[in-house]
């Protein structure tokens, strides 16, 4: 008897979020707009997240190969270099969580999961074409380095600006802003790029920035940064791979997008 006067008891408890969760589906209007709003809601939040996942998936990619590989090479970043990258992180992130669902709900189901065919072959695609650029610069700039002293790079030595370590960095704030603006999602589930002002503003200063640092408009800026004047040849190399890399990520993901992003009842 004691076990099921517990019992019962459990069950009248209401718990924390029961009624909002209820309300749309109990409610007594003539119309079914709150059961649409609960889906878009629930679209733009799955979304998001399987598009974080993506994100989070080809940048840790790109850092696991910088920070092991080319570390081991001599490749360093300055204490401003990191904080202004992980900034730039930190903000886009910040502003791709707060997208807002479209008015009109979709016909379009999205992904029900990261575990498909689209989100697997885009990471792995623009990893392959960000590899192969990270590879191509290290390339072109350790050939336009003084020759090392030893065999083996000083992994304890402080922090000196030259050409390889500023391309490196250059190229690697390059990716993940490529990242960031290629992998957004938007329509027809959430506000496109253009509609997400703050995601927006950040990426265009931020490619504003790396623009500047490569191309050599900004030298008071290359300063601040601690990167490194560049040969006119190399700096049309850096520029040209940076635009290659951009316009290839994007047509894969575009490509893969048409004909695999499409989500079905089973």
């Amino acid at each position: 008897m004691l076990k099921d006067l517990e019992e019962e008891e459990k069950a009248s408890v209401v718990r924390l979020g029961d009624a909002s969760i209820a309300s749309p589906f109990t409610s007594k209007l003539s119309t079914t707009m709150c059961t649409c709003h609960i889906i878009k809601q629930g679209r733009c939040t799955l979304v998001t997240t399987l598009q974080m996942f993506k994100i989070l998936a080809l940048n840790a990619l790109i850092l696991a190969y910088s920070q092991s590989v080319l570390y081991l090479e001599g490749v360093k970043y300055s204490d401003s270099q990191a904080t202004m990258q992980g900034l730039l992180l930190a903000g886009c992130f910040l502003f791709i969580s707060r997208s807002k669902p479209l008015k009109v709900l979709s016909k379009q189901r999205p992904l029900p999961t990261i575990f498909n065919f689209y989100t697997i072959l885009t990471v792995l695609c623009q990893f392959a074409v960000h590899f192969t650029s990270i590879v191509h610069l290290y390339t072109e700039a350790w050939n336009r380095s003084p020759a090392r002293e030893g065999k083996f790079a000083d992994l304890e030595a402080d922090f000196k600006p030259n050409l390889l370590n500023s391309t490196m960095y250059i190229i690697s704030m390059a990716m993940q802003i490529n990242t960031f603006a290629i992998n957004y999602r938007g329509h027809p589930f959430m506000e496109s790029l253009v509609e997400n002002k703050p995601l927006l503003y950040s990426l265009c200063i931020s490619g504003g920035t790396v623009i500047g640092l490569s191309s050599g408009l900004i030298p008071d800026l290359a300063v601040q940064f601690e990167i490194v004047e560049f040969p006119i040849d190399m700096r049309n190399i850096l520029v040209q791979v940076l635009a290659a890399d951009l316009l290839t990520c994007f047509v894969i993901d575009r490509t893969l997008r048409f004909f695999l992003d499409t989500g079905k009842l089973r």
